[in-house]
């Protein structure tokens, strides 16, 4: 793998290529089957995950063993950042949903390439303001719309960050399982098959074997 990469993860787009292939030098290069726990909370975190291919979900687990998926992360997307900058432990569990292959950076490497990088500290804190803004988007969806709504707004993010326009205008991509989407809005599978059901029968979306096609007008119907 060359440089080109790491020129499309946005934490480090833009940089000198000299202080690219210096990055890609410190990086080590790791492939992981799906269903692997990358990252557990409460854990020390000695490194920074960089997504090749593949997918993980970044997620907590309650008293009552109920997990909550925080969100999906794919190739140009990075974690593991913020146990490296202030040393507390791990905020949430990673685990693979995919045969997932990344490009891992140490605590040590990570620290020096900053300090001595004035130019990317603006972008260490742009890519922690996004974080941040998807957090308080996530607590306003929890906070003002109901289940149907909360579902709508997750399967048109979906489609926006993962999708692929059609002729027509709709945009499909590959469903989440009832029980992954459940466990982002907060609520069960079953009134998660209601509710999907309830969706496609008003023909805002089409399932096709294990890909969704949202319909151009359910944009409007769920802004």
């Amino acid at each position: 793998m060359d440089i080109s990469f790491l020129e499309k993860v946005p934490l480090f787009h833009g940089l000198d290529p000299k202080l690219l292939e210096h990055i890609h030098q410190q990086t080590i290069k790791k492939t992981y089957q799906k269903d692997t726990i990358l990252v557990q909370e409460h854990e020390a975190g000695e490194t920074m995950f960089m997504i090749l291919s593949g997918k993980v979900k970044v997620s907590n687990v309650g008293p009552d063993g109920k997990e909550v998926i925080l969100s999906v992360l794919g190739p140009g997307e990075i974690f593991g950042e913020m146990s490296l900058l202030d040393d507390e432990p791990r905020s949430a569990n990673v685990t693979t949903l995919d045969q997932t292959e990344m490009l891992q950076l140490r605590r040590r490497d990570f620290i020096n390439i900053f300090e001595s990088n004035a130019e990317m500290l603006g972008k260490l804190l742009a890519t922690l303001s996004k974080r941040l803004r998807h957090a308080n988007a996530q607590i306003r969806s929890l906070a003002l719309l109901d289940v149907l709504g909360r579902i709508a707004k997750l399967l048109l993010d979906l489609a926006q960050k993962e999708g692929r326009k059609l002729l027509d205008g709709s945009v499909v991509f590959r469903r989440p399982t009832h029980q992954e989407i459940a466990s982002m809005v907060g609520t069960s599978r079953e009134t998660v098959s209601r509710m999907i059901g309830e969706l496609a029968r008003d023909g805002y979306i089409k399932i096709s074997g294990k890909d969704i096609i949202i319909r151009e007008d359910m944009n409007k119907a769920f802004p």
